[in-house]
């Protein structure tokens, strides 16, 4: 679900998010995937918490909702941290970054981190062990990643043959040579071309970094598909607008068929992970 500008802080790819759009964003964890499983794992409400890479604040500011009042949040990006600071000053957020986050280690019951690790573009494992280290021994870390889908495989493929991309042809016809994102560190890039913005992983290639980490994995699976259809398919099979998705009814049946394919067009991927005792 995109709908915010891009920036570069430190080392990584962040957000910039519109404040107008936070009742919409926090009305959005009801039907969210991400959410679903992470209520699944919180058991008791005096759980030690913390959302790693918290935007907004819409997951924070909604799970305080619910009742977790033992909840911390950090942010690399400053701007969004003063507003919640301003505007929630009962919730817990700092501004700091993933790779040098202020916490001692064997600190929190819970981890939460959704769509954070990707946009590193040194890779994920040095985030994946800074939330590590500040689990405590048997805690958990709920995770998501975006997908690298049999579509998006496809995709990939195609537009590596598409002439309009081709550098000899670009010159000839005198346009400018796009910049060649390759697949770095064995992992796909997004966008294709142009400034790097986001790794993509293959279910078996998360799951290998999760484990490098020192993680057990709990559940590895493909969740957003209708955030997957649009971006996969588009319109008219799927629009998204105020932060909702309307399917159309050939939507909807393809959605229905496309989801009993494991990985087939899941735009993000959930591991949940546990930390041995």
């Amino acid at each position: 679900m995109e709908n915010h500008n891009i920036e570069n802080i430190g080392c990584s790819t962040v957000f910039s998010w519109d404040p107008k759009d936070f009742d919409q964003l926090l009305k959005s964890c009801d039907v969210d995937d991400e959410v679903a499983i992470t209520l699944k794992y919180l058991p008791a409400k005096n759980l030690k918490i913390l959302e790693a890479g918290c935007g907004i604040g819409r997951v924070s500011k909604y799970l305080d909702g619910k009742g977790f009042s033992n909840l911390e949040s950090i942010e690399i990006n400053p701007a969004p941290v003063a507003w919640l600071n301003k505007t929630f000053p009962a919730l817990k957020v700092v501004q700091g970054d993933l790779l040098s986050m202020p916490y001692p280690e064997n600190s929190f019951d819970v981890v939460l981190s959704y769509g954070v690790v990707e946009h590193f573009p040194q890779g994920p494992d040095q985030a994946m062990e800074a939330m590590f280290k500040i689990l405590k021994p048997g805690g958990t870390l709920i995770i998501t990643v975006p997908s690298y889908n049999h579509v998006r495989r496809v995709t990939y493929w195609l537009k590596k043959i598409d002439p309009r991309m081709w550098g000899w042809l670009r010159a000839l016809c005198g346009k400018k040579k796009l910049v060649v994102n390759g697949k770095k560190l064995g992992y796909y890039i997004d966008p294709q071309h142009g400034k790097f913005f986001e790794y993509r992983f293959t279910k078996r290639q998360f799951e290998r970094v999760c484990t490098r980490a020192g993680f057990q994995i709990i559940e590895s699976n493909p969740i957003a598909h209708v955030d997957g259809l649009l971006h996969c398919f588009g319109a008219p099979l799927v629009t998204f607008k105020n932060w909702e998705f309307k399917m159309s009814k050939l939507g909807a049946c393809l959605n229905w068929l496309f989801t009993k394919i494991p990985f087939f067009h899941n735009h993000m991927q959930a591991c949940v992970l546990k930390k041995p005792e």
